[in-house]
């Protein structure tokens, strides 16, 4: 058996497309065994993996269609590759040809290892012949010392290079065979556990079994590892104090306890370097800098040479270049700029500049279709260029002129930038990937009919929230939050002077409200309009006499923060830019939100009211909810005067919820909406839960005002909606009080009126056999809502409460229950937290096995259920249409309905006949439920849901997408 399914895996693997090996799940199916005997078996025979195999087969057709043209670019050899059937992206065929360079660069460099072995690695480091010279000297000597090199230091500011020539002094060692070719390098930033240094600790020294609570093995330290090596200790002016003192005996004697230890010593023999940007006489211990002899001091950038810092601007202009595998044009003005600068993070801060500006420019090449990227004239708009933000003297740029020139530079090709610094995982760097990111927004907003010009915007800003410089959580999509990280962008001088504008605008109006946010825009704004004057462009407002006339105030205040701007820069600031700045200001003035807010009022008898506000503002860190407190022996009409008065002062252009407790307020959203015309919404029975989901909701959904009100009276009322298939049987409402007389009556004619097409039926919640009777009714009516003054809890019947009067929130809640009668069972299904975005699967079985673990580990399904979806697969196939699959298991296996939902990143194969889904809904329902899959299908019979799904960029409009279906 064994030896025939080995021959049937060999022989399909044989014959398998070169353009879509077979997976392990695919051979599986085919010959009716399991994916696992597939994967040993192929381990086995030492087969690659479909992966592997299909990046096997596009190497060759890429030396195929290389052989006689190598000019070719990454876009044409894809385009050529697709031709042939395969499936790859620009992305993917780039990574495979720099890998394969990789591998011929590694091959030449062993079979000429003796030759290598001549060349001195710090030949590598821009300023070997120059500025670094005497640095280079000290490193070897340190190396070369007997009997194992010196313990060194190297200092300097942040983004000098220091890792980097650690790595250089590591790779000369080698070469001079003090250290074995193997050799350890082992590195550590002492930063990253300088909050723990108990972790530290056991990090470098390692620990013996039971020495502290979780150790339980013995483990090596990093010293240990480092034996006959190198161990490098970045940020060493982290290390605590006891840390230094216990470097102490390895450094004189080569010796060492792991942490925990008493008796015996351990040996290492460790060529000991450590790096720090601080000032060591007051950061490091005296007896442990006594035992360092060799301090190397990198130069800042400030202090290279004109001729390096043009060394280094070619290299980083060459690295984006292969990395983007797009030839890069670049304008003598924009090098000349660049070497002008100054730049606070050095050489670390340069490389991520130039990263930024390549960027930015590739978004322009997309808009116009272009085969390069072009650097120009505005791209230095982009950058404090030619500002007061210069280190080289006026003479010194003037003699160097003639050395700039237009550069044109080709992917893996070396050009004047060889041999430079590469800065490697710089803390300044752009993500790897950045250029795809750019891409995917790019056609994003393109799909939007985004302007081009607006698209631009967009993705500088995106750009921007990509600069790890600045610190910021790229993860989630955050802007810069604050003007000391602008500074990186905008100038140190533009964002003190800022900073102190602001502070002096809080400390002379305390009554105002400051919005930071556009405090942030008026710095980049300021910083735009410096590099406009600087280029000598004229300024000119044309609203400049309306300005003056309606924003005397924000005029006033702008002409001091400019007397600043021009005092601290040196430049003169036309009128008309004032004009503009004293525009920013009227809008860092106005109240927090850009656009209308839903206001929440809460409404109760006693202080209730403003108790349950101060805790909810206090939870949420919010200050726009509203208490009103109504004293018990206070005229309510007095108190209603009051609401309408606040009302009036909202901005109230999306409406205003209320919360209140009982009586007469429950009127109070109709009083103020016929007085004022405001959109109102209320909500009785007010409770702390329900004021903080309507805050959480208004703060960051975009949800209308009926939204958040909808969904708030069902989270206080849980409806259980009828079946579908009762649709054909005439509409019903219960009309219930205690007798069935008084209230139930006045409810019944109210109803009347309001909906003359719907019978109602009154009933007393006191009769012995109530229930049964509305048992009976539910055989001959659709009854989609008991509306009383009191709950007779009725599976499967919503119950609407009537106090006093049948409110319009009562009749447009009434209204939302007929209307959504045949989906809410439906909606009640779907989770928000259970729409999957994006999920990479690769196969049927992944997509099957990631969605039932969610639901599994939610106690939503059991066991046996994933089996079951399998099953169900293997009957027939369950592709609903095109792009879209609903898997299902048995209802046995399901404690609670529910619907777990997924958009694939790419299409997968779903069934024998090779349809694709991208779009799956896997089913858990209950056998009481199973009307649930009658909606879904009616609502993916709709086209437009499908596009609208697949179009859903996160989970609240793929949501929405539903909710909308719902309505």
């Amino acid at each position: 058996m064994a030896e025939g399914n080995q021959e049937g895996i060999t022989e399909l693997i044989k014959n398998e497309r070169p353009q879509e090996p077979l997976t392990d799940e695919q051979i599986s199916q085919k010959l009716s065994i399991l994916r696992e005997t597939v994967t040993n078996i192929r381990k086995k025979l030492n087969i690659p993996s479909s992966r592997d195999r299909k990046r096997m087969n596009v190497k060759k057709a890429v030396d195929l269609i290389t052989t006689n043209n190598l000019d070719l670019t990454i876009a044409s050899l894809v385009a050529k590759l697709k031709l042939q059937g395969f499936k790859v992206t620009r992305g993917y065929i780039g990574e495979i040809i720099n890998s394969e360079c990789d591998e011929r660069t590694t091959k030449e460099l062993q079979s000429r290892a003796e030759e290598k072995m001549q060349i001195d690695s710090f030949q590598n480091l821009t300023g070997y012949d120059g500025s670094l010279t005497n640095n280079i000297k000290q490193g070897k000597a340190s190396v070369l010392y007997p009997p194992f090199g010196l313990p060194t230091l190297i200092i300097g500011e942040s983004g000098t290079g220091k890792t980097l020539f650690a790595e250089c002094i590591y790779q000369y060692a080698v070469q001079k065979k003090i250290i074995e070719v193997d050799g350890p390098f082992v590195s550590l930033n002492c930063a990253d556990y300088s909050d723990n240094p108990q972790l530290l600790l056991s990090m470098l020294y390692g620990y013996k079994k039971g020495a502290f609570t979780g150790a339980n093995q013995d483990t090596e330290g990093l010293v240990e590892r480092a034996n006959k090596g190198i161990l490098f200790l970045d940020e060493i002016h982290r290390l605590p104090p006891k840390g230094q003192e216990m470097l102490f005996s390895i450094l004189d004697k080569g010796k060492f306890r792991r942490l925990g230890e008493v008796v015996s010593d351990r040996k290492a023999q460790i060529y000991f370097i450590g790096a720090t940007t601080e000032n060591i006489e007051s950061s490091l211990l005296l007896t442990f800098r006594r035992r360092i002899p060799m301090i190397i001091e990198l130069p800042s950038l400030k202090e290279r040479s004109i001729k390096e810092k043009i060394q280094l601007i070619y290299s980083f202009f060459q690295e984006e270049s292969n990395r983007t595998h797009l030839k890069i044009f670049v304008k003598a003005k924009i090098m000349e700029a660049f070497v002008q600068k100054k730049y606070l993070g050095n050489i670390g801060q340069l490389k991520s500049e130039i990263q930024v500006t390549c960027a930015n420019a590739y978004v322009e090449k997309m808009n116009n279709s272009r085969d390069e990227i072009n650097i120009g004239f505005n791209e230095m708009l982009y950058h404090n260029f030619f500002s007061n933000n210069t280190e080289n003297s006026e003479m010194q740029v003037t003699k160097l002129t003639v050395t700039f020139k237009d550069m044109l530079f080709i992917p893996n090709t070396t050009n004047k930038g060889e041999h430079l610094v590469t800065a490697n995982n710089s803390h300044y760097s752009l993500p790897k990937d950045i250029y795809e990111k750019i891409e995917e927004k790019y056609y994003e907003l393109k799909k939007a009919n985004v302007t081009s010009a607006e698209i631009e915007k967009i993705i500088w800003n995106f750009i921007l929230s990509n600069f790890s410089m600045m610190g910021i959580d790229s993860n989630n999509d955050k802007n810069v939050t604050s003007l000391e990280e602008l500074k990186y962008l905008v100038g140190e001088n533009i964002a003190v002077v800022v900073k102190e504008f602001i502070q002096r605008i809080k400390k002379d109006h305390s009554q105002l409200q400051v919005n930071e946010k556009v405090a942030i825009y008026l710095a980049i704004h300021i910083s735009e309009a410096m590099k406009r004057i600087n280029f000598k462009q004229d300024i000119i407002n044309p609203n400049l006499i309306y300005i003056k006339e309606n924003l005397k105030s924000e005029y006033d205040m702008a002409c001091s923060l400019v007397y600043d701007l021009e005092a601290i820069n040196k430049v003169r600031i036309p009128e008309g830019e004032v004009g503009f700045i004293a525009m920013y200001i009227n809008e860092l003035l106005k109240p927090r939100s850009s656009k209308s807010r839903i206001n929440i009022i809460v409404i109760s008898h006693g202080k209730i009211a403003s108790e349950m506000i101060a805790v909810a503002n206090k939870m949420m860190n919010v200050d726009f909810p509203i208490a009103v407190d109504m004293p018990f022996n206070v005229n309510p009409i007095k108190i209603f005067e009051q609401i309408i008065e606040i009302s009036k002062t909202l901005d109230s252009q999306s409406g205003i919820l209320f919360f209140v407790d009982m009586g007469s307020l429950l009127n109070v959203g109709e009083i103020v909406e016929k007085r004022t015309g405001i959109k109102t919404r209320t909500i009785d029975r007010v409770d702390l839960v329900s004021v903080m989901e309507a805050i959480r909701k208004v703060y960051i959904s975009e949800e209308t005002l009926d939204d958040i009100y909808y969904d708030i009276m069902n989270s206080k009322h849980t409806y259980h909606m009828v079946s579908t298939n009762h649709s054909d049987k005439p509409l019903a409402l219960i009309a219930m009080c205690l007798t069935g007389h008084g209230v139930a009556i006045k409810i019944k004619e109210l109803l009347a009126v309001n909906y003359p097409h719907i019978k109602v039926i009154s009933l007393s919640i006191l009769e012995a056999n109530v229930k049964q009777e509305i048992h009976n009714l539910k055989q001959q009516y659709t009854i989609p809502a008991i509306i009383g003054t009191m709950n007779p809890y009725i599976e499967g019947i919503n119950f609407i409460p009537f106090e006093n009067n049948f409110t319009q929130d009562k009749k447009m809640l009434l209204d939302q229950v007929l209307k959504q009668k045949n989906y809410n069972s439906l909606k009640k299904s779907f989770r928000e937290d259970f729409i999957m975005i994006d999920l990479a699967c690769e196969t049927k079985q992944e997509v099957i096995e990631t969605m039932s673990m969610v639901l599994f580990n939610n106690g939503f399904i059991k066991k046996g259920y994933i089996d079951s979806v399998f099953e169900r697969e293997n009957m027939s196939s369950t592709c609903f249409k095109k792009n879209v699959a609903i898997p299902h298991g048995l209802p046995s296996f399901v404690n609670e309905t529910s619907i777990i939902s997924a958009r694939l990143s790419q299409a997968i194969e779903w069934d024998d006949s090779k349809n694709l889904v991208n779009l799956v809904f896997l089913l858990a329902v209950k056998d009481d439920d199973i009307n649930i899959i009658n909606d879904l299908f009616k609502l993916l019979k709709q086209k437009n849901n499908i596009d609208e799904f697949l179009k859903a960029k996160n989970r609240f409009e793929f949501i929405k997408v539903l909710y909308n279906s719902f309505s």
